[in-house]
Parts: structure tokens; sequence; C-alpha cells
């Protein structure tokens, strides 16, 4: 996954509607967004570990434990860093999302306006719309 520097890179699943928020209010933020939606294009195993690393997160934290798969399927399961992985490749809707990253900035968003943290300087910066 490369992320650009200059542009909002903004990791959702349409299928939800913060989500959907999130995007508004970050095509609203920036001249360029890149969307990666993981209900169309899920995320390889690399791709989810290059995410962590961005974000400075475990696997075990990006994993939804509201949703019903995880309870259904996985709370009770004990995972190391891999098979987290290779579920979270196979089941791209146990992802927390929507996750906004511009530049060395990222943050896992609990609610759509969350986003708006991303611009430090207000509508400022390079890449922002002003």
């Amino acid at each position: 996954m490369e992320f650009n520097p200059k542009e909002i890179t903004l990791i959702y699943n349409f299928n939800k509607q913060g989500d959907r928020e999130a995007l508004a209010y970050a095509k609203q933020m920036a001249v360029n967004v890149n969307e990666v939606d993981i209900s169309k294009t899920p995320p390889t195993e690399r791709q989810i570990a290059q995410l962590l690393d961005k974000l400075g997160v475990s696997v075990e934290e990006l994993i939804d434990v509201k949703s019903d798969v995880y309870k259904e399927q996985y709370k009770d399961k004990s995972m190391d860093e891999a098979d987290w992985l290779g579920v979270l490749k196979h089941n791209p809707n146990l992802m927390k999302t929507p996750i906004g990253i511009l530049g060395d900035r990222s943050i896992v968003c609990d609610l759509p306006s969350h986003i708006l943290s991303l611009d430090k300087g207000q509508g400022f910066d390079q890449n922002m719309k002003t």
C-alpha cells in the first residue's frame, strides 16, 4: 500500500455509513484522497502489516471486537499475529475502519469527524483545501 505524503489515504468499508461519512469529510478537507475500499479490494497480509506499522498498533488493536462476526467466530480464540493477519485478509469486515493517513499522521477514526484531526494546519497545509 502506497502512502503519498501529499494526499489523504482513507481505508474504509463502503458498506458502513460512518465510513462513507469520513470519506465525505476527507474529500472536503483535501485536494487528493486515495480511497481504499476494503469491501471491494481486501488488503493483503503485507498491506495490513504495513498499516499496523504506520498506525503503531498491534493487530489485535485493529480487530473490531464489536462486530457480530468477531463475537460469533473469534471471541474465545487465541491467535498470534500471523493468524490474525490471515483472518483480516479473508474477513476485512473485522478491521476497524475508517483509517486515515496523511504524511506521518494516521488515525483509526472512532467517529467520522475524527478524520479532521489529520489536518493539523486547520486547512492551511499544502495538501489541504483552503
